[in-house]
């Protein structure tokens, strides 16, 4: 039977405390501890700096850009549209080589950029049906959704799995989507490419041809939350954020530990958004860049993900199985050897500081490894120093 789960300034972090008893005779101290040294300290800088962002995540740099000036006063951050030539650049996807060739050539002057994972974003089938509210949407029925040949809430695709809905009467089924690409199609498609390959032939794709397109996401917004029975693919945050209902999704399967499952999941349970980004693929470069795919099926590597640091508390019997469709924004950021701007702003985003501020925003946070992986290209300084935790001016 299914069940439901619903100048250096030093930050001051509760796990500073952890990393002041070294010695030259103590044996290398564990990653963790290193990045908790990592975390102790930042050094600011002075200007302000223009990061590009996608419609979709609008205010997310804004919000780590806030937190950054809170410590360091003469460092700012401004939003501005996707399109503008920032130094770096948020984007809802991992780039392909020749997006980050272009970004380099286009606004770094032609010198070096770097490519991270910035944060992670659950992504579902928002709808809207008045007076319905909890439906589960089957992968088979997802499919046939998207490729646009389930086109009534009444197809057995659907009524099978919500037996104790009342869809009868209800307006056809009408597929919203944007014109360009979008990071949450891509992790939408791969889902039901996995899961109903079958009903899905289309493989891996950022638009959805059977959509209505529309040119913006504030248009995509307006349309969805005035039609009824008009659906679209979103981040959660977006549609929860606009009142408007995500469909629940079924997962089966065996988590890390041996326990097997069969329930149902929701994506407005934070504790399932983040055991779900450790289902990803880290794949790094000569260049120490990194890119993550998208999250699906929800059950974590544990290479990936580490439960202790994400706080993950299970109840008794539960699997350790999250929320399996998600997606990656990624960062673009100019190395520069003149400004250090970019880098540091990259290198704060990265920092448990960082990383909360997006939390608030409504992102789901990087899986602990990822993140400490993150610190390579970044050039964040790890100490094995006890001194390193000191203030120093910048």
């Amino acid at each position: 039977m299914s069940r439901r789960f619903t100048g250096g300034i030093v930050l001051l972090l509760s796990v500073a405390s952890a990393t002041t008893l070294v010695s030259a005779c103590t044996p290398p101290m564990p990653p963790d501890v290193l990045a908790a040294r990592a975390e102790a300290q930042i050094t600011c800088q002075s200007g302000s700096l223009n990061v590009s962002v996608p419609e979709i995540f609008a205010g997310s740099m804004m919000a780590v850009g806030d937190a950054l000036t809170s410590v360091c006063p003469d460092q700012t951050v401004v939003e501005v549209g996707e399109q503008d030539a920032a130094p770096v650049a948020l984007i809802d996807a991992a780039p392909d080589q020749a997006a980050l060739d272009a970004f380099a050539k286009e606004r770094c002057d032609g010198g070096p950029a770097l490519v991270i994972p910035a944060f992670a974003y659950p992504v579902s089938l928002a709808y809207n049906v008045i007076g319905v509210e909890g439906l589960t949407i089957t992968p088979d029925a997802m499919a046939g959704i998207l490729n646009g040949t389930v086109t009534s809430f009444e197809d057995p695709l659907i009524t099978d799995a919500n037996a104790g809905f009342d869809l009868a009467g209800l307006p056809p089924i009408a597929l919203l989507g944007l014109e360009k690409p979008q990071g949450a199609v891509q992790a939408m498609t791969s889902w039901v490419a996995q899961q109903a390959p079958s009903t899905w032939s289309s493989g891996v794709t950022g638009t959805l041809p059977a959509a209505t397109p529309l040119a913006s996401t504030t248009d995509l917004i307006g349309e969805l939350t005035a039609a009824e029975g008009t659906v679209a693919v979103l981040p959660s945050f977006t549609a929860i954020n606009n009142v408007i209902p995500t469909a629940a999704v079924p997962v089966q399967g065996t988590d890390p530990n041996g326990v097997e499952f069969d329930t149902v999941l929701t994506a407005d349970d934070v504790q399932l958004r983040k055991v779900g980004t450790g289902a990803t693929t880290v794949s790094t470069d000569a260049s120490g860049n990194i890119v993550l795919a998208p999250a699906i099926g929800g059950v974590p590597d544990m290479t990936v993900f580490d439960p202790i640091a994400a706080k993950i508390v299970l109840a008794d019997g539960q699997p350790l199985v999250g929320w399996p469709i998600i997606g990656f924004a990624h960062l673009l950021v100019c190395d520069s050897q003149t400004d250090p701007l970019p880098l540091a702003f990259a290198q704060y985003l990265v920092r448990l500081a960082g990383q909360g501020a997006l939390e608030s925003f409504g992102a789901t946070p990087l899986p602990e490894p990822v993140r400490v992986k993150t610190f390579v290209p970044l050039r964040v300084t790890v100490s094995t120093d006890a001194s390193s935790a000191s203030p120093s001016s910048s």
